[in-house]
């Protein structure tokens, strides 16, 4: 690394950079970059008449290009600081150590030795002098002018020799006063070094706390206005500190124009300052919000036990309308029926049939089922099953997943409603899934994550056997079977007081748990083989020596995603077959497939290994009471329905308190 002679150099800048006034400070610095192994860059004036202007140049130059610290003699950075360039500036102090060869020379000076510093001189350098008993005369400055003068001022004095820096040196060649530059020591060019890299680090820390608050407010921004949801914030005074875009569109304002007014002003008929005396928040709350009816969520905000605040979000109802009827064409699309039944079921397992011959007994009930089983075991092929097993099976067959709607769609899902129940309701109203499912079953899948408020709404229903449309007081008969289905513990979800305990009874009259694959171990192939024909249709017969090869190589994993796993493993081994031919080598499409589902694994192994504990032994003990019940408490016939021996029975039983 050299140092630069140059106005406006072509170096890279770095972030840190030192101005040396004296070619001896840059060959000092350069020494102790180097030791160091620092990136700095040095930098010396030209100019030598008028260095100080040069050296703020060079500093200009070095900001504008990106440097973050600059170093420099006390004087020079001074003036630095004072030219105002936006930049942290670290002056190289001078110590007494600095003045020691100096002394030296000014022990033998004939006359008046004048020491010349920016700011307070050192009180040491006083007293040696004093102590040496040179004629000395002390003389401070802060501005060039100052150093003019008092370079005059030490030659009327008498002054015969100067002492000091780069500005007197300069006054002193044109006064013609004999002049020595004090030059700064290792030690204390090493500590301006460090103090620069600290104040940098300093920096750097707070730009990056700088950078992440502006991406956490432009994250906030983001979910704030590309919600579909309208959101208003207040503060305990009422007064509007947060609202988005859709918020402004519905109470018809200009952007911006709401924010620090006081609620009431944006919204005539608002509920939020009323809510700022509460605790609870308020949920599903119909509006006219300035001529837009709205479903409204009101939260207030609670610090230390006192309200703060209170957020409020809306729904416009026209577009709760129109996801509504976008659901519900999807669902008419796909029919209400019943496409499966118990043939389409593959497999010869023992534990298999079991299920099945449980499942058939309970088509023949018209008792609520719940379905317990894995995600991709195939819990609704069994509610079709069922119901095209029963005698409802001329009655439609209605599907509808629990966790895929929002709390206000769903009840207008399962229950309807009436014309005129809300604004933008369709004429004539609409049928609730319940309704549509009148004389056939209706099938819940993930029970477990309806919202609390509607469970009570199904509970009655599954109670009373009727239903009440939403804006509505009239009760509908409807004579419908419930089949719900989870891969939940909802036994821990009473517990946590978010799904109801009368209602876990009364859609759990009867049980079915629904193996998963890796208990099936026997019916892999089975299915494998299924799906390779399926995919491959009459070719099928071309390929399937090398089909066996890849299966055989995969007959230990445990499928944690059940048949949708498998099928989806045969569907990839069809199609390299089909476009690859039976010389294509299967060994990396398996370790990628083993690869991209350890992780899965992992976790599925973590989970089925907590839920033995919790879950999959209930399921047994259930297994054994309905097969008792089945069999009128004969242990013989209850273990041959259960695929075990009566020890085994017997000693399961004793586990289990049956």
């Amino acid at each position: 690394m050299t140092a630069k002679k140059e106005k406006k150099s072509s170096k890279k800048v770095t972030e840190i950079s030192l101005i040396a006034p004296t070619e001896q400070l840059a060959k000092r610095t350069l020494k102790i970059i180097k030791q160091r192994n620092e990136d700095i860059n040095v930098f010396v004036p030209v100019s030598k008449e008028d260095a100080l202007s040069d050296a703020i140049n060079i500093a200009g130059n070095l900001v504008n290009n990106g440097a973050g610290i600059l170093i420099s003699r006390k004087g020079t950075a001074a003036a630095i600081n004072e030219a105002k360039l936006n930049v942290s500036v670290i002056a190289i102090n001078v110590s007494l150590s600095d003045y020691i060869d100096s002394i030296e020379i000014a022990k033998n000076a004939n006359g008046v030795v004048a020491f010349f510093t920016y700011g307070e001189m050192i009180e040491d350098v006083k007293s040696i002098c004093r102590m040496l008993d040179i004629d000395a005369k002390f003389y401070t400055f802060k501005t060039d002018k100052d150093c003019e003068i008092q370079v005059k001022n030490a030659l009327k004095h008498g002054a015969v020799l100067g002492i000091g820096g780069v500005m007197t040196q300069k006054y002193a060649d044109i006064y013609k006063l004999k002049h020595i530059t004090i030059e700064n020591s290792e030690a204390a060019i090493n500590n301006a070094i460090d103090t620069a890299k600290q104040i940098l680090q300093i920096q750097k820390e707070e730009l990056q706390k700088q950078n992440d608050l502006k991406i956490q407010l432009e994250r906030y921004k983001a979910v704030l206005n590309f919600t579909h949801d309208a959101i208003i914030a207040i503060d305990e005074n009422g007064t509007i500190d947060v609202i988005n875009h859709i918020a402004e569109k519905i109470a018809k304002v200009s952007p911006g124009y709401a924010l620090g007014k006081n609620i009431k002003q944006i919204v005539r008929n608002t509920d939020m300052i009323n809510s700022l005396s509460l605790k609870d928040k308020e949920l599903n709350q119909l509006m006219d919000m300035n001529g837009t009816l709205v479903s409204t969520n009101r939260i207030p905000i609670i610090v230390n036990n006192e309200v703060k605040g209170v957020v409020a979000t809306f729904q416009d109802v026209k577009v709760i309308q129109e996801s509504e009827n976008k659901i519900r064409r999807s669902l008419n699309e796909k029919g209400l029926y019943a496409k499966y039944s118990f043939k389409d079921i593959k497999g010869e397992s023992s534990i298999l049939n079991n299920t099945i011959s449980i499942a058939k007994s309970y088509a023949s009930s018209d008792s609520t089922i719940l379905i317990r089983g894995e995600t991709g075991t195939g819990k609704e092929l069994f509610a079709q099953s069922i119901h095209n097993s029963s005698s409802r099976c001329d009655g439609p067959f209605v599907a509808i997943n629990c966790a895929s709607l929002s709390s206000n769609l769903l009840e207008s899902e399962l229950f309807g409603y009436v014309e005129g129940a809300f604004t933008g309701a369709v004429k004539g109203g609409k049928m609730g899934l319940f309704e549509l499912a009148h004389k056939g079953t209706i099938f819940l899948d993930e029970i477990g994550e309806i919202p609390i408020e509607i469970q009570a709404q199904l509970l009655r229903v599954l109670q009373e056997k009727e239903i009440r449309k939403v804006g509505s007081t009239v009760r509908l008969p409807v004579d419908v079977r419930v089949i719900t289905a989870t891969n939940k513990d909802l036994i821990a979800a009473v517990k946590a007081k978010t799904f109801r305990e009368d209602l876990y009874y009364r859609i759990g009259v009867l049980n079915l748990s629904i193996p998963p694959l890796r208990e099936r171990k026997g019916d892999i192939i089975l299915l494998s083989r299924f799906f390779f024909e399926r995919n491959l249709g009459k070719d099928y017969i071309n390929y399937l020596d090398r089909f066996y090869e890849v299966m055989k190589k995969v007959e230990n994993y445990q499928w944690y995603g059940n048949i949708r796993e498998l099928q989806n493993f045969v569907e990839r081994i069809c199609v390299m077959l089909r476009y690859q031919g039976t010389l294509y080598d299967f060994d990396q499409l398996i370790e990628d497939f083993l690869n991209n589902n350890n992780q899965i694994k992992i976790e599925a192994e973590n989970a089925t290994a907590a839920q033995s504990d919790k879950n999959l032994e209930r399921w047994e003990a259930d297994r054994i009471v309905n097969a008792l019940k089945n069999n009128e408490l004969s242990i013989q016939k209850a273990a041959e329905e259960l695929g075990i021996s009566r020890s085994t029975l017997w000693r399961k039983m004793k586990k289990y308190n049956i």
